[in-house]
């Protein structure tokens, strides 16, 4: 009896001591309801589903960027009980298909008509870890960007030492890149003459009521129109990742290609001599010349990483109006994991004819208990391992002196 008891004893101390001195391991399924979104300055959501809503600030938009579908596990690791556990996404947890959408942003940026893609994303790209001192910096940091002396981050936590976060990149992708070909171009449709959109070209006025109609778009006017409006199309391919979520200071450039620089008669946005559709959007082109010189658009961004604290993004310089927002997250997980984390980022970019934007970044993980089986230290193993054993020996004795 004395042996089975010593046993039993080595046994509770290992495992007890495995709960106390080792990180603890914990699995949590991705519930419904995660997801992201990026947005680009003040007038621009990806993916391009509608135009962004002005000055999107403390409240989460809609996140256009969801869960995969199926069962996905997260990890989750902590050291001691209550805290904040560190977690680790796999490759591969949010995605969103490729899907074209054209929105107006002449609103925001009047150096532009519209812009329209046509790309799929991806979160994370590599195993994301988050943790209470994941986020780089102190507790209150202010990053300048290389891409202009007045655009700035500012980490600010709300708590003090609140610093959950890490990094975790987005991958941008389209759809003849997912059959191993080329990526998918983000198309702008600059202004190409001094005219204030929108507006509409002569071409598609002058014909007689209700003879041309496109789909989804209504029928034109007859008379009027401006023949200054004209747009230059201007499409660079994307990087393949966003900046937003990247590690501090990390800085991605688009390669600058025309693939397509052309200048066209447009008719864009709504009013009596344009075809309906939102204010800004291209709903009729027609070249004039393919091919002619063109501008460029090519980017440069530098990107931040994820936080549940608070950030303040700048763009003093912007074009339009100067943006600048406040954007939070937080971590209303329990004591014993479950919950959500909501995260914000940013990045600072500068283009060739854009200019300059502050940009945001959101996500949402929403952890729901696992299953899950207790795992043992060396300790623990050793302990087990002792009582086999000590057991073996007890039955050897009593065999021996039966």
């Amino acid at each position: 009896m004395i042996f089975r008891r010593l046993g039993i004893a080595i046994l509770v101390l290992g495992i007890g001591f495995a709960g106390t001195a080792q990180a603890k391991t914990q699995y949590f399924t991705l519930a419904a309801g995660s997801g992201a979104q990026l947005h680009i300055g003040n007038g621009l959501a990806l993916p391009i589903q509608a135009p962004a809503v002005a000055n999107e600030n403390q409240n989460f938009p809609p996140l256009l960027i969801p869960k995969v579908p199926g069962v996905f596990r997260v990890t989750a690791t902590t050291t001691k009980t209550g805290t904040k556990q560190a977690i680790t996404v796999k490759p591969g947890a949010l995605h969103k298909p490729a899907s074209r959408k054209t929105v107006g942003v002449w609103t925001s940026n009047p150096s532009l008509f519209a812009v329209a893609t046509e790309l799929s994303f991806f979160w994370p790209t590599a195993p994301a870890k988050f943790s209470t001192l994941g986020r780089t910096g102190a507790a209150s940091t202010t990053f300048t960007a290389g891409v202009d002396g007045d655009s700035k981050i500012i980490y600010s936590p709300r708590i003090i030492g609140k610093r959950f976060g890490g990094a975790g990149r987005f991958r941008l992708r389209g759809p003849e890149e997912e059959s191993g070909l080329i990526a998918a171009p983000i198309t702008v449709y600059a202004v190409g003459a001094a005219v204030q959109p929108p507006c509409v070209n002569p071409l598609f006025t002058t014909r007689t009521p209700g003879s041309v109609t496109l789909p989804g778009t209504g029928t034109f006017g007859t008379t009027g129109g401006n023949a200054n409006c004209v747009a230059f199309i201007i499409e660079a391919l994307p990087t393949g990742v966003a900046a937003q979520g990247a590690a501090k200071g990390v800085t991605i450039m688009t390669d600058g290609a025309n693939l397509f620089p052309a200048k066209g008669n447009g008719a864009f946005g709504t009013g009596p001599l344009h075809i309906t559709g939102p204010r800004g959007t291209v709903s009729a082109f027609e070249f004039i010349t393919p091919f002619v010189p063109g501008p460029t658009n090519d980017a440069q961004s530098t990107g931040y990483p994820w936080t549940t604290a608070m950030i303040t993004i700048t763009a003093k310089n912007a074009l339009g109006q100067p943006e600048k927002f406040v954007i939070s997250g937080d971590d209303t997980r329990t004591s014993m994991g479950a919950g959500t984390i909501q995260m914000v980022s940013g990045s600072l970019s500068n283009r060739n004819t854009s200019k300059l934007n502050a940009n945001r970044a959101w996500l949402s993980l929403i952890l729901e208990p696992n299953p899950q089986v207790p795992s043992m230290s060396a300790l623990g193993l050793a302990a087990t391992a002792g009582l086999m054993l000590l057991t073996a020996g007890y039955a050897m004795r009593r065999r021996i002196f039966a």
